[in-house]
């Protein structure tokens, strides 16, 4: 049966969390959520939250195994520095072009859904001379862009805040909100140029661990319309503490700036077996004790599933994407932790890593528990919904491409298809004025233009 869900859209909305109720396994239909970035456009989509994950090893084997969790949002980085090895703008390594334009065709063909995180400093890029490595990066992301139409999520840099970088200042110790302020900066120039190579492409933020001054620093900066998602990480001992306490600080930021029903996402948390020697000591040392590589195996599992259930009480997150399908051990307080560590025979700490799987590719507990649930199956079933949507208007605005009616303070846009993978834009046009009706004739139709096609064609 279709649904139609009435939804009203303003400039300053309720919160999606207060309006809706959201389920993350088992069960629950669409929940839609709209946000207005200016007047002349209204974005909806889906907040039932959905996990992605985060890959570095992209093989075949390791899409196949996610593709059985039920995934289909990945996560992956484009390393700006890989592909313009040089001073010299827009000469790319040619091996690695065509590294990824495989990638990207393997994953449209596979129905993987690529999020690409855009991170690390090419040659001759400094804060110094910042305003030309920004107007560098606009230029580098307008090719990728406009090369990889398929790809619809652009993630503007990592853990910009803290480091990875030395664009917006934190390497030369700037203050945390001018570290955003120039993010902002970079926001202004570079989220035009993606969107006039490729109008389908969402831009998020770049994952950011300050979830205080940074993003205030982005929003005084003026950056509010220069970016279509939030997106944060939250990495912590225990990890669901981070995890709410970090969610429900950039909730309340972009409250503050009237922001607050823009999509949220989530793209690194997790866990290794050095954060839980660094917070409780091996388990060998517990009491009581406990074998090491099981109970690392079982922490992880546990803050996974803590962090889900969070998730579905308070809706901090839309898009849930941890670090990673296959990753090693970092952290090691005591440097010897690959000998300290008493472990089964022919494991390493790195079997015991960030990863849901071990160096050869075999499932570790939180892969088995992700695979039998299906935590993504109620919204692959029902990936989509129809709705209508009233926007008030001051003066008289029309959709473009969609059927509409005219109603007392606004439109009531119809027949809107919102699908849980793709958010969906909604352009207005402010309505012309109706021509005299002359005595004997009928007036006019309103306009009414086709529908737009659905940019995700796979």
């Amino acid at each position: 049966m279709r649904l139609f869900v009435l939804i009203f859209a303003a400039l300053s909305c309720s919160s999606p969390s207060s309006a809706i109720s959201l389920s993350f396994i088992g069960k629950g239909s669409l929940k839609p959520t709209v946000y207005r970035p200016c007047e002349t456009q209204v974005v909806a989509y889906d907040a039932r939250p959905e996990l992605g994950i985060g890959m570095h090893e992209m093989g075949l084997p390791a899409r196949n195994m996610v593709r059985a969790l039920g995934i289909r949002i990945v996560r992956h980085t484009l390393y700006w520095n890989q592909m313009e090895t040089t001073e010299k703008q827009g000469l790319y390594d040619s091996k690695y072009l065509a590294e990824w334009d495989k990638l990207v065709d393997d994953c449209r063909k596979e129905g993987i859904c690529l999020e690409v995180v855009v991170h690390g400093d090419p040659p001759g890029v400094t804060y110094a001379n910042r305003r030309e490595g920004y107007e560098r990066f606009s230029k580098f992301m307008a090719d990728m862009a406009a090369r990889y139409p398929n790809v619809l999520y652009w993630e503007l840099f990592n853990e910009m805040d803290a480091g990875f970088t030395c664009l917006f200042g934190a390497k030369d110790g700037a203050p945390m909100l001018d570290r955003g302020r120039q993010y902002a900066e970079m926001l202004k120039i570079v989220y035009p140029a993606v969107k006039t190579a490729n109008p389908a492409a969402f831009v998020l933020c770049g994952g950011m661990v300050d979830t205080t001054e940074f993003p205030r620093g982005i929003y005084d900066g003026g950056g509010k319309r220069f970016f279509d998602i939030m997106n944060i990480h939250t990495y912590g001992v225990p990890v669901s503490t981070a995890f709410v306490d970090r969610g429900k600080n950039i909730r309340k930021v972009m409250a503050e700036f009237g922001d607050e029903n823009k999509p949220v996402w989530n793209t690194e948390f997790g866990l290794d077996a050095g954060n839980v020697v660094g917070a409780w000591g091996y388990p060998h040392t517990w009491k009581p004790a406990q074998e090491d590589g099981p109970a690392f195996d079982a922490k992880q599992l546990e803050d996974y599933q803590t962090c889900f259930e969070k998730n579905n009480e308070l809706h901090l997150f839309d898009k849930l994407v941890p670090y990673q399908f296959m990753a090693g051990n970092e952290r090691d307080d005591d440097g010897a932790i690959k000998t300290n560590a008493k472990l089964p025979q022919g494991m390493t700490i790195d079997d015991y890593g960030f990863g849901i799987v071990r160096r050869d590719m075999s499932p570790r507990p939180t892969y088995k528990w992700l695979e039998e649930n299906q935590v993504n199956a109620v919204i692959t079933k029902k990936p989509s919904d129809t709705i209508n949507v009233f926007v008030p208007t001051r003066t008289p605005m029309i959709p473009i491409g969609y059927q509409y009616k005219q109603v007392e303070g606004g439109v009531e846009i119809q027949k809107v298809v919102v699908n849980s993978l793709i958010p969906t834009v909604i352009n207005l046009m402010y309505a012309p004025e109706p021509a005299p009706v002359k005595p004997g004739t009928k007036p006019a139709p309103k306009y009414n233009s086709a529908p737009i096609i659905d940019p995700w064609d796979i």
